[in-house]
């Protein structure tokens, strides 16, 4: 330990006694393994999940089909111990170990796999993580149909109803235009039938009288249409279609399209198995989850979880692959509080302090210790804006907030640790991705400009508002550095307020929020895990931001089939379709086999990046802050956990996602192993 640093814990050692927080082992003894997990977990149900605390307590109790090896993070088998994939991509056939157990000593099987995926597909569910599986065959129209038939049956036409009422000769497209955004008309009648509703969500126009019946029969017609699909969805998918239980250990998945990382996605939470018999039983919906009902698969089973303190997990003796998992137990504790974090790390009390977790202003002495790690990341750290609030529904505000912010001073000064300002929401290094041109940039005059062009010289008239984060230290200092910026910069009246996790993740769900701090990890290595969350009324959007032609663009880039055959509505979207249209010439030239799949991986990426080109180009409901480094502590005790990961072709790379699986972990006390073992090669 340097020097410098034992004055350091004795000033964080008074700062933990100030605030009164005490964590002692628990009645069952001092756990092998201890980490820091941030805020306290909402939920550990895998369907409903969306956060990296919940996230990292899910990879160990439960299994998906395949797992993430330690070493490389790629896909390797889990509870499905081989598979084949069809020529054409799209089918994956899975068959599944005898000796898979759930915790409860049953059995693991393919109709365990076909109910999960069915029930996170399922609207009453309410999975924000349902479209990660939407490539899977009709897995999208079984969760949207009959959200969409509603809308339209009810707040839609009541809404046309009501602007009809109001407006007798004519309703104003402005009007209109409120009334489509609120309630994502163009989410709603996405692939509708009838030309009458084909232009609808877009229209600028005033809508006459004696056109408003015609359209009102359309709609009915159209979600009438949408509960006939919606009802033959929930018939084929999981049961005959889509994902297929044919027995008890194989398991048949249908894809509308190959996708490339298919196989990382069945390794993801929400792809996990949950048991049926405990989910669905009496009385346990919202708390099966809890230490005394769960059943998992995992290589460890939830042992205790006392909110405020730790969540213990102990080795499941259940788990196929037990004798290849070291540790006995493990402690994760929930703390918000950077510097009772730290100061548990420095006296011992914890092993791992991921990423985030420590005090700011101490990155500078912290990153010269032997037991500080630190690399490129794939996150981003930015800030949502709700469009559905005056005056951000203005795309010249939004653009106005983008410009009057100082990455590069927030990077350098506030962050220090070689963080990349964000001009676009991608990071950067994934492979054969290119990133458009940004609006991105630091322009305090062109940001007065344009606020003064929306009404708002020198920031008059634009209400009070805050900005939203979620209980860190790190957060809170960004966001005061940010608001300070629009303060001075734009003459805004803004103040950044926090929120526990809990109510902070509801907050963001009901749009009651003006700008809100969010971070997205990548949940596999490809442009797609990020550029998908802006669908409209997608389950992780949250800005109220939807843009049919955003929408076509991703929807294309996850279906190719379907864009090769109708390439037109999607090219007419772009600024500049030409070079699009002479990737789509090289594919349809490529003869068949390895040189048209690359014309097509080529033609995939371009699209997403059009995508990108609209968000941060021209939409901007957001406001990219930075991209991360990965940087924590690890004692020199730990092994089999990779800073640097190894794939299997012999390439090394950083660990972008910071995921260090716990069941390759050892922890060797009072001993100082190899580097290489400690911390990969």
């Amino acid at each position: 330990m340097l020097r410098s640093l034992v004055g350091l814990l004795v000033l964080l050692v008074l700062g933990l006694a100030a605030v009164g927080v005490t964590f002692s082992a628990s009645s069952a003894g001092q756990a092998d393994f201890r980490f820091v997990n941030g805020t306290e977990p909402k939920t550990l149900d895998p369907g409903l999940m969306t956060g990296e605390p919940e996230g990292r307590i899910a990879n160990e109790i439960f299994e998906g089909l395949t797992r993430l090896d330690a070493r490389s993070l790629e896909p390797v088998p889990g509870v499905a111990e081989r598979w084949e994939i069809s020529p054409d991509g799209k089918r994956y056939t899975f068959r599944l170990r005898k000796n898979a157990r759930w915790s409860d000593g049953r059995p693991v099987t393919a109709h365990d796999f076909a109910y999960s995926w069915r029930r996170l597909q399922n609207p009453k569910l309410g999975s924000e993580y349902a479209y990660i599986l939407h490539m899977v065959r009709y897995a999208a129209e079984y969760n949207t149909y009959a959200a969409n038939a509603e809308a339209l049956e009810g707040p839609i036409a009541a809404g046309l109803r009501e602007l009809e009422r109001a407006h007798p000769r004519a309703i104003p497209a402005s009007e209109f235009q409120k009334l489509a955004t609120a309630h994502n008309l163009h989410a709603a009648l996405k692939g509708a039938q009838d030309p009458v509703l084909h232009d609808l969500p877009a229209r600028t126009t005033d809508i006459p009288a004696d056109e408003v019946p015609g359209i009102l029969r359309a709609i009915e017609r159209e979600a009438e249409r949408r509960k006939a699909l919606f009802r033959e969805a929930e018939r084929r998918f999981g049961r005959d279609a889509g994902v297929i239980a044919v027995d008890d250990h194989t398991l048949v998945v249908e894809l509308v399209a190959p996708t490339p990382y298919f196989l990382e996605l069945t390794a993801f939470y929400p792809s996990f198995p949950v048991p049926r018999w405990v989910v669905e039983k009496e009385g346990l919906a919202q708390k099966w989850f809890l230490p005394e009902t769960i059943v998992g698969n995992g290589p460890f089973r939830l042992a205790a979880w006392r909110v405020g303190d730790r969540i213990r997990l102990e080795r499941s003796e259940t788990y196929w692959g037990k004798d290849e998992v070291f540790l006995r137990s493990v402690d994760a504790l929930p703390l918000e509080n950077v510097t009772t974090a730290l100061n548990l790390y420095l006296s011992g009390e914890v092993d791992w302090l991921p990423s985030g977790n420590y005090p700011l202003d101490l990155a500078d002495e912290l990153k010269k210790r032997e037991d500080f790690y630190a690399g490129p990341a794939l996150i981003v750290y930015y800030y949502r804006i709700n469009t559905t609030r005056k005056p951000f529904d203005d795309v010249r505000v939004r653009k106005a907030l983008n410009l009057a912010i100082d990455r590069e001073l927030i990077t350098r000064e506030v962050l220090g640790l070689g963080q990349i300002p964000a001009r676009h929401f991608v990071p950067p290094g994934l492979p054969g991705y290119t990133p458009p041109e940004s609006a991105i940039r630091y322009d305090v005059a062109e940001a007065r400009r344009l606020l003064a062009e929306a009404g708002f010289p020198g920031g008059r008239g634009v209400p009070k508002f805050g900005i939203l984060y979620n209980t860190l230290e790190m957060h809170k200092k960004l966001a005061e550095v940010v608001a300070d910026q629009l303060r001075r910069n734009l003459g805004l009246d803004v103040t950044a307020y926090n929120q526990e996790w809990q109510s902070y993740q509801a907050t963001m769900r009901a749009l009651d929020y003006d700008l809100a701090r969010a971070g997205w990890i990548g949940d596999y290595e490809d442009p797609n895990t990020f550029l998908d969350l802006w669908v409209t009324n997608g389950g992780n959007n949250q800005t109220g931001w939807g843009d049919p032609r955003y929408d076509r663009l991703i929807e294309s880039a996850q279906n190719m089939n379907r864009f090769l055959a109708d390439p037109e509505p999607v090219l007419r979207g772009l600024a500049q379709p030409e070079p699009v249209r002479r990737l789509l010439e090289a594919v349809r030239a490529a003869p068949e086999g390895d040189a048209r799949l690359e014309a097509l991986a080529t033609l995939r990426l371009a699209l997403l990046a059009e995508a990108e080109r609209l968000l941060v180009g021209e939409a901007l409901p957001i406001v990219p802050l930075y991209f991360y480094v990965i940087s924590g502590l690890v004692k020199p005790e730990v092994q089999g956990f990779y800073t640097t990961l190894e794939t299997a072709d012999g390439r090394k790379r950083s660990n972008l996602r910071d995921i260090h699986p716990l069941r390759s972990v050892r922890v060797v006390r009072n001993a100082e192993p190899a580097a290489e073992a400690r911390h990969g090669p």
